[in-house]
């Protein structure tokens, strides 16, 4: 079948939902069956009948993939293909303390399933994140609760998570989407902390190179 052929079966209403669902994934990359109630229908009428999808978006070289045990849907670009041979998400180039969020974020929600976590709600505090973050030497991002906050959001309109509460409150919490599992592979996260770990000790080492001039500099004056 072909998507006029979809498209004449639709209802007013179905066509109305197939745009939405559409528009969504193009914005979000992902739709969480238990974010909200937009979501859930959204995700419930394309799992139902996925290949009209799976047509629409074959004609711009991307595809859809559901998985229905963790109530995700993801917008796959099926010319991006991992080292692995796997079909990765849609990709977004971030800057490098967005990636770093990314990767505190992927392994708080990492280490919550390896410890037998199976709820669909999975919420930390700014303090859990706060605390991953140090790992990476970011204590700028710690302070600088308008730049955590403008991140956050960032990866909310993905998806990814859903804020509850202002950054800075006492009673702020994140919550921890299923869609996070998607955004990195294990393969990812080891390769980017890495090259992390290396750049931070390479600006540490300047650092301590300035300090030290700036010492004997100050000595000879003296």
């Amino acid at each position: 079948m072909n998507i006029e052929t979809y498209w004449s079966d639709y209802t007013s209403a179905e066509k109305d939902l197939f745009q939405k669902s559409c528009r969504r994934l193009l914005k979000s990359t992902f739709i969480v069956r238990d974010k909200d109630e937009e979501n859930k229908k959204a995700y419930y009428f394309i799992s139902k009948k996925p290949e009209p999808f799976s047509i629409y978006f074959g004609y711009i070289g991307f595809d859809i993939l559901i998985d229905r045990d963790n109530g995700v849907i993801m917008l796959k670009n099926c010319a991006d293909m991992g080292e692995n041979g796997k079909i990765q998400s849609n990709r977004r180039a971030l800057k490098k303390i967005e990636s770093v969020v990314l990767c505190c974020l992927w392994t708080l929600y990492a280490d919550r399933m390896r410890s037998g976590s199976l709820s669909q709600s999975m919420f930390i505090s700014v303090a859990d994140l706060s605390y991953e973050l140090e790992k990476y030497g970011v204590k700028e991002l710690i302070d600088n609760k308008k730049l955590l906050s403008d991140i956050l959001g960032l990866f909310s309109r993905f998806n990814l998570l859903d804020l509850k509460g202002k950054i800075g409150d006492s009673e702020c919490l994140i919550r921890l989407l299923p869609s996070l599992q998607f955004a990195l592979d294990e393969e990812e996260f080891a390769r980017f902390a890495a090259i992390t770990q290396n750049r931070m000790a390479e600006t540490n080492s300047d650092s301590d190179t300035n300090d030290t001039e700036e010492e004997d500099g100050a000595d000879a004056d003296e």
